[in-house]
């Protein structure tokens, strides 16, 4: 029997389908441009949302302006208030008391963590009643701090304080103690010292803790200030709020809202960057 031989050309084509098909195929890796684009993009549906369905309603005469006033009305009002230069003060005031209380917050809940996770009889012994102050009401106690310390700062300081402090020591105290036991054998075994045991293995994980826990802790403050403001104090965005409904003025009041929202965010992106800038070996990344 007589074997033809097939054309080297269809053997060549053969064998490059064979290998294109042993060969998966790889997507290209999207630029950092094209996932900053789209993830703004994603971001942006939910404003434009609440926007149409805002729109809408009001201008279907759907609900009261005492209740929900049109975004037309709201903008007037941020105008007439915001960029005349009407609650700068009070925004200063607010703008303040935030960060004072943050940063107060953060390190006592950093300090006030790290001994309760070395010392369990201090963990013991307070834990209980920093869980118990947690559940008072801040609206219900901030009265107290008025009447007691008068309408500046200080009320609202201890209030934003107290919010913020409790996500930071709550995280710092996990973070510290969530340690794996193999790594903690392993620095054992190469004669790692105490500190250098908390310098390149519990720092690191605490810090994985402690910075989600900014988010919340950041926001809390800002909360805890503005609620001291609405019960008394002379300038802040929550004075404007009481001050503002008491005249039935809607509009400034979902302005001073937009406001509370805009700063929330700016502060969520302070606390991103500082994350980002942070080295790798205190903050895993």
């Amino acid at each position: 029997m007589t074997m033809t031989a097939e054309p080297k050309s269809t053997l060549d084509e053969t064998k490059r389908t064979r290998t294109r098909k042993s060969q998966p195929d790889v997507l290209p890796t999207p630029s950092r441009a094209g996932i900053a684009a789209k993830n703004l993009g994603l971001r942006l549906i939910v404003p434009a949302v609440v926007l149409l369905a805002w729109w809408y309603t009001t201008s279907n005469d759907m609900v009261s302006p005492l209740i929900v006033p049109a975004p037309g009305d709201v903008l007037d009002a941020l105008d007439s208030y915001l960029l005349s230069g009407t609650w700068n003060e009070d925004i200063l005031s607010s703008a303040r008391g935030t960060l004072w209380s943050f940063a107060i917050g953060l390190v006592l809940g950093v300090v006030g963590g790290s001994i309760m996770a070395f010392i369990a009889s201090v963990k013991t012994a307070v834990y209980p009643y920093i869980l118990a102050f947690q559940a008072f009401p801040k609206i219900a106690v901030a009265p107290l701090f008025v009447v007691w310390l008068g309408y500046g700062d200080a009320p609202k300081i201890i209030i934003g304080t107290s919010l913020a402090f409790f996500p930071v020591i709550s995280a710092t105290m996990a973070g510290l103690l969530d340690v794996d036991p193999d790594e903690h054998n392993l620095m054992r075994s190469i004669g790692a010292s105490k500190r250098q045991e908390l310098r390149h293995l519990r720092l690191p994980r605490a810090m994985s803790y402690v910075f989600p826990a900014l988010d919340i802790a950041v926001v809390g403050a800002l909360l805890g200030v503005i609620t001291a403001e609405i019960v008394g104090t002379e300038y802040g965005l929550g004075r404007v709020i009481t001050e503002r409904a008491a005249y039935g003025d809607s509009a400034a009041v979902y302005a001073v809202l937009i406001i509370l929202a805009v700063a929330g965010a700016i502060l969520h992106l302070a606390v991103s960057i500082l994350h980002r800038v942070m080295p790798r070996s205190i903050v895993p990344k």
